[in-house]
């Protein structure tokens, strides 16, 4: 019994053992550093070397020789501006490095020194990037492109000094990149006396829906664009409006040289323009002083905004895509055009500031409206808001078709005299006279049948032409 005992004991203790060792197989891997600075690994290659190496554009190629570099992280993945990957140079060369971990910079930040065993690891040609990473995925175009490296694999390929290295821009003029430079790819550079195109029609550094390119030029008029992630820290950050230097990684895309900023204090532009001028306080406008403005030929509006509530409904479409109209306290109405593809605009009853600024007042269809301006330019200042309509008889709104355009409206007992859906023209009619109810096919509310019986109508008259209409909003807000 005694001896049977001792063998359950053995076995009871073998089994707690391996129980720890499988613990101890869960815990997360730390990166390969050296803690005491720099471990000096034998370096036999340079990234010069590496990116004489690179196949063309949609192609990769295996390293499968032991070779091992030293770089410094010139970006990281702090702001989001690059996804998952960082930007390595030497003395030589820059690339990047693509390695599939968010937060990336807590591990490698700017500035760290980095030994690199290439063996294993696949170079690919990403639309004339160098990238170095895993094995090869299926690009957008058909080609192929290196996959992000697992972060299991690491340690195998990185081994970090605990080292900070100064970062050391190069400095060039917009003049030196006029032509795509595969010398400067992966490389931060800086460039200086030079200016965002239209800050002010540009606004911010991305769209917010959508990575953006923005045009930069010098005052000898060469431009580059600066290309920026609506994913990063800074995307909806205001452009500066003057002139200066900026520092950003320089790369290419479809044979066009490009930068990529890393944070915005790598942007010194408080100098005045290259036509003198600087940045000042936008004045506020009426609309109604807009309007009277307008002298029949499109034109740009001055330093200046504007604030309104919307009076239109952008979720159920009876004003165009792209489009809202607004009213101030001026009692003057005005469409604004954001353009097609615009998104999350505004809604009935948002107060609004909107930036004018380098906006064009124009006449489209015969109905005035503003254009050239970006969604990022209007900034809700509140919702809820109620405007009231101005009652009218239809007898009143057509012989004074223009006062009243593009201001909401309340006709009292009367009628559509058509039959079948909203779509399209309709006759709205009170004792008065007779005036055209306009629905867009594309409207939500299109295919609703019309009421036949005597009800009060709000709308928002605009013009087609010559043709004078009145669209409302949607039937169970404007007829009742």
């Amino acid at each position: 019994m005694i001896f049977r005992m001792k063998y359950f004991q053995i076995f009871m203790l073998w089994l707690v053992a391996m129980a720890h060792t499988s613990c101890l197989k869960q815990k997360p891997e730390t990166p390969n550093t050296n803690a005491n600075g720099d471990p000096a690994l034998a370096v036999n290659f340079t990234l010069a070397q590496l990116n004489s190496m690179l196949p063309q554009e949609g192609s990769c190629i295996a390293i499968d020789s032991d070779y091992t570099i030293a770089v410094t992280v010139r970006a990281d993945d702090k702001t989001g501006n690059f996804n998952e990957q960082i930007i390595v140079e030497d003395s030589s060369a820059g690339i990047a490095f693509m390695l599939n971990e968010s937060s990336l910079f807590t591990r490698y930040p700017i500035g760290r020194k980095l030994y690199i065993r290439l063996k294993g690891l696949f170079l690919g040609n990403y639309y004339g990037t160098a990238q170095l990473g895993a094995t090869p995925i299926p690009d957008n175009a058909g080609g192929l492109k290196v996959s992000s490296l697992i972060p299991k694999l690491f340690n195998e390929h990185i081994v970090t000094a605990n080292l900070v290295v100064p970062a050391l821009a190069f400095k060039f003029s917009l003049a030196d990149l006029r032509i795509p430079r595969p010398d400067l790819c992966n490389r931060l550079i800086m460039i200086d006396g030079i200016e965002f195109e239209n800050p002010i029609f540009d606004n911010a550094y991305t769209e917010g829906n959508a990575t953006t390119s923005v045009r930069m030029r010098d005052c000898a008029a060469n431009t580059i664009s600066l290309r920026s992630s609506n994913y990063a820290s800074f995307a909806s950050a205001s452009l500066p409006f003057g002139r200066g230097s900026i520092q950003a990684i320089y790369s290419i895309y479809k044979g066009a040289g490009q930068l990529i900023l890393r944070d915005t204090n790598d942007v010194q532009m408080n100098g005045a323009r290259c036509d003198g001028s600087i940045a000042s306080e936008p004045a506020l406008i009426s609309i109604d002083s807009l309007r009277k403005s307008y002298k029949g030929q499109d034109t740009v509006i001055g330093n200046y905004h504007i604030t309104a509530v919307v009076t239109s409904s952008t979720i159920h479409k009876n004003f165009g895509e792209g489009n809202l109209v607004m009213q101030d306290n001026s009692g003057a109405g005005i469409v604004v055009y954001f353009g097609n593809s615009a998104s999350a605009l505004p809604d009935m009853g948002d107060s609004i500031l909107l930036q004018l600024t380098g906006a064009t007042l124009t006449s489209y269809n015969g109905t005035l409206e503003l254009k050239n301006i970006k969604a990022a330019k209007a900034t809700i200042l509140a919702s809820g808001k109620t405007v009231q309509a101005v009652p009218l008889t239809i007898a009143t709104l057509n012989a004074n078709f223009a006062k009243y355009e593009s201001v909401l409206v309340r006709i009292y007992n009367a009628k559509i005299t058509s039959v079948g859906n909203f779509g399209g023209n309709k006759t709205l009619s009170d004792a008065t006279g007779n005036t055209i109810l306009y629905t867009s096919t594309t409207a939500t509310f299109a295919s609703d049948p019309v009421p036949n019986i005597t009800k009060t109508f709000q709308g928002i008259p605009t013009y087609f032409g010559t043709t004078q209409e009145l669209k409302i909003r949607h039937p169970t807000w404007d007829i009742y």
